[in-house]
């Protein structure tokens, strides 16, 4: 390590000596002429090395940005990429030989910026104002943003084009590529191809799920599902000053003519150009560069007809028990419970609450390493794939059912048996019986909660005492909206709060609710976002109740005995740490409960 070092020293010693004796033993009055001109060699000099490695730091973050950018617009990236990049390598490399080396940072500059300059006079022609770049209003906005961190403000108004996604329509149901190309170009050429654009672009801004587009005495009615509620479009109203807030009132109504533009754009795009009712299809959106694939349905309805597009949700990673929102002590419940031999394990929920991701993540949490787990599914609605557990198909159109593919399947004897959503009777007497000879059995079910779910085993015909038997847990959740962690408001504990849950206001000062104009984050809405909140009924005391019969008040009171916390008292949990409000605790939980589906003894009766 020394000798390079003193290689060094010995090399740059001599200029610094000559320096400091044509000073007259002083500092020198400029810069050493060795560190700004070309050494022998072809090498660079300190300062010219200093500013060759500015350039191609500028540079590198240069061709990063135009990646991106490219990428978000699909503004051929690959092209551009190329472009910006290879003239500076070419420049950066001749910069170290030719023998001016003010001449070669020129050249390095000239390379840089020249393609860049290309660039935003092409892409500046294809995008909104307030997108451009290398323009006045750049600039101002670059400024903008470095002071924002200080606290200062420059008052610039945004355009509200800078703050939405880029969304292009595309094909993606046809046979072929030549097909799909097909449709986008007699999509584009519809009347209604930028309206239906801006529709999507809002539905995505949005976060909605579904879009529904109907009829109704007023002309056309659009609405979003966000977050599994049905909410009318927004629009951003800016501040007029800097003391105002941006707002985000209903989106005015399109007229009957754009609205059914719209249609029939949608439906060009996918495959459906007369659009009539009962008709489905797909497409797909670019977002940012990023593809969505969308279902389109059209079906008939008093006075015209009902579109509903369904968009695919970015791709969310939902991995363990704590990923979905599941508390810890339910999760290692759980675990305990996945460990089994043999027993029945039910997941529930009512519909659109999420039951499908936290099935797939209790399987995942079980140990398919050391067991053969094997999943019974239909063929017709394959769910996503699980790691090491093998799918076992049934298909009624076929005439296989299920208790045909899950008879041929157990010659191989398999050790864990999946299935979701159960309603099919036989299998579900079936499915018991093997949980209390040696099969771990793990299946989902729409159920409003742990007790209802026992009741609808009960339903199917599976005998309660077998039940009781086999069932050593029954896990249940629902969806709630999560307030929005930018907009959210405080305010002071209401009395009967305090009273219901035996505290004070000095240890529970306030709780928290949407804001009454939401912000760009949550668009208006006051919540972004949704978590679950869960009950696990498992335990003797619960099993015993089953067996005796029980009511549903009664299983509920020996659940709790065993230790379940209901899930109220889980979603009260969530008011008091600020996750949720109280009124999206009352909207979930006051929905009209599912009536009991009957017994077999009452059926008998």
């Amino acid at each position: 390590m020394r000798r390079p070092v003193r290689i060094v020293v010995a090399a740059v010693a001599p200029a610094l000596a000559a320096a400091v004796a044509r000073a007259d033993g002083g500092w020198p009055a400029a810069l050493p002429v060795e560190f700004a001109s070309r050494g022998p060699g072809g090498g660079l000099a300190v300062v010219p090395l200093v500013a060759w490695w500015l350039c191609v730091l500028g540079w590198a973050a240069t061709v990063d940005a135009v990646n991106r950018d490219t990428r978000r617009h699909t503004f051929r990236p690959a092209l551009w990429s190329t472009v910006v990049a290879l003239p500076f390598v070419v420049a950066a490399l001749l910069a170290w030989w030719i023998p001016s080396a003010l001449g070669g940072l020129v050249l390095m500059l000239l390379a840089w910026l020249g393609p860049v300059v290309g660039f935003a006079v092409l892409r500046n022609r294809e995008v909104a104002e307030g997108e451009r770049i290398l323009t006045a209003g750049h600039a101002r906005r670059v400024v903008a943003g470095l002071l924002a961190p200080l606290g200062i403000d420059l008052g610039l108004a945004r355009d509200e084009a800078e703050v939405l996604p880029v969304v292009k329509l595309a094909a993606a149901g046809g046979r072929d590529a030549a097909e799909n190309g097909d449709r986008e170009q007699r999509a584009g050429a519809t009347p209604g191809c930028e309206e239906a654009i801006k529709l999507l672009q809002g539905a995505v801004v949005a976060r909605a799920a579904t879009v529904l587009i109907e009829p109704d005495p007023q002309g056309i009615l659009v609405r979003h599902e966000v977050d599994g509620v049905w909410e009318k479009p927004r629009v951003r109203k800016p501040p007029r000053s800097r003391k105002e807030k941006e707002t985000f009132p209903e989106a005015p109504r399109p007229d009957r003519a754009a609205a059914l533009a719209v249609i029939d754009t949608l439906a060009t795009l996918a495959g459906l150009p007369q659009a009539r009712g009962g008709r489905s299809g797909t497409f797909a959106l670019q977002v940012d560069g990023k593809p969505r694939n969308c279902r389109l349905a059209v079906r008939a309805a008093s006075g015209g007809e009902q579109v509903v597009v369904q968009i695919e949700p970015p791709a969310a990673i939902f991995k363990t028990p704590a990923d979905v929102g599941m508390p810890a002590a339910i999760a290692d419940r759980l675990g305990e419970l996945l460990a089994l031999e043999k027993g029945l394990i039910v997941v529930s929920s009512p519909p659109a609450s999420g039951l499908t991701t936290t099935f797939d993540v209790v399987v995942q949490s079980a140990d398919r390493l050391l067991r053969d787990f094997i999943s019974l599914e239909d063929a017709a609605l394959p769910p996503r794939e699980i790691q090491n557990v093998r799918p076992v198909k049934f298909d009624a159109r076929t005439g296989k059912t299920p208790l045909d593919a899950l008879t041929a399947v157990l010659r191989e004897y398999p050790r864990a048996i999946v299935t979701r959503d159960l309603r099919d009777r036989a299998l579900a007497v079936e499915l018991v019986r093997l949980a209390a000879d040696d099969k771990l059995v793990i299946v989902s079910m729409k159920a409003t909660d742990a007790v209802d779910a026992v009741a609808r085993l009960e339903a199917c015909g599976v005998p309660p005492d077998h039940l009781a038997r086999t069932l050593v847990g029954s896990l249940a959740q629902r969806l709630v909206r999560k307030l929005c962690p930018k907009c959210r408001e405080e305010y002071p504990t209401p009395g009967e709060i305090l009273a219901r849950l035996k505290t004070t206001a000095e240890k529970l000062p306030h709780l928290r609710k949407p804001s009454a104009h939401g912000c760009r984050l949550c668009r208006g809405t006051g919540y972004l976002g949704r978590t679950a909140v869960f009950e696990l009924a498992s335990g003797s005391t619960f099993r015993q109740a089953i067996a005796a019969k029980a009511e549903p008040k009664i299983l509920r009171q020996a659940a709790t005995k065993d230790g379940m916390q209901p899930m109220r008292e889980a979603g009260m949990a969530l008011v008091v740490e600020g996750v949720t409000s109280l009124e999206e605790m009352q909207r979930v939980f006051s929905a009209a409960a599912t009536v009991r589906p009957e017994t077999a003894e009452a059926r008998a009766k």
